[in-house]
């Protein structure tokens, strides 16, 4: 199987939509259905009990956690979602933006994290029996994240809990593998298309846990 670095996956991707025609929206519900069967599977395996906390971040690796959370409460989950990032400014024509307005309409609760106190908000509802779903940054970070990511960041990793993550765990540099300051450590990355080449180094296993390739509709040849 290839391993591709993150702009070879935006390549793989651009192709895809561009040169095939199959819509962006089309490739973010393959995601994001895949790596939902991933997290109910997960929360099966540890005899889960409590909700599924989903934490989405402003890009389409949120955008991917809408779709997740939508299909993790079609399964009967009590799901909360958790935007890292202001609603008001999301671009609701955008990918990410409809899957957020669709979670929205659905009545599905939302809280917002945009600040400590809303970080200090999240960690009562930490509760043994929870999965967290990490989908607060993908393979774009390349830089250490900024406040109150951060310690949201740290907040989740101590409570070690059932994590998936989605594509990349965040805080992970996706092409050499390295934390990036803080990165969350998961019990399952469920990965989009193809396995990210910093999955490959000496260290990484310890943040990304059981690897799954998710199938989202790229041809296999590209």
């Amino acid at each position: 199987m290839r391993w591709v670095t993150r702009d070879e996956m935006r390549a793989i991707e651009r192709r895809a939509i561009e040169g095939l025609g199959i819509p962006a929206l089309v490739l973010m519900e393959n995601a994001g259905r895949g790596a939902a069967d991933e997290a109910a599977r997960l929360y099966r395996e540890k005899g889960l009990t409590g909700p599924a906390l989903v934490f989405c971040g402003a890009g389409n690796n949120g955008g991917d956690g809408f779709v997740i959370a939508r299909h993790l409460a079609n399964a009967g989950l009590d799901v909360r979602l958790f935007c890292c990032f202001d609603r008001g400014r999301a671009d609701r024509q955008r990918e990410a933006g409809v899957n957020l307005a669709i979670c929205e309409r659905t009545g599905l609760p939302i809280q917002d994290v945009l600040d400590p106190e809303g970080v200090e908000r999240v960690r009562p509802q930490l509760v043994p029996g929870a999965l967290v779903v990490d989908a607060i940054f993908g393979i774009g970070l390349s830089q250490p994240p900024r406040e109150p990511q951060a310690t949201l960041l740290r907040v989740l990793d101590e409570a070690r809990l059932a994590t998936l993550a989605v594509d990349v765990p965040s805080g992970l540099d996706a092409d050499t593998g390295l934390p990036l300051g803080v990165a969350l450590r998961a019990d399952v990355t469920a990965t989009m298309a193809c396995p990210k080449a910093g999955f490959r180094r000496p260290g990484a296993a310890a943040y990304v846990g059981r690897l799954v390739v998710v199938d989202i509709g790229c041809p296999q040849d590209f």
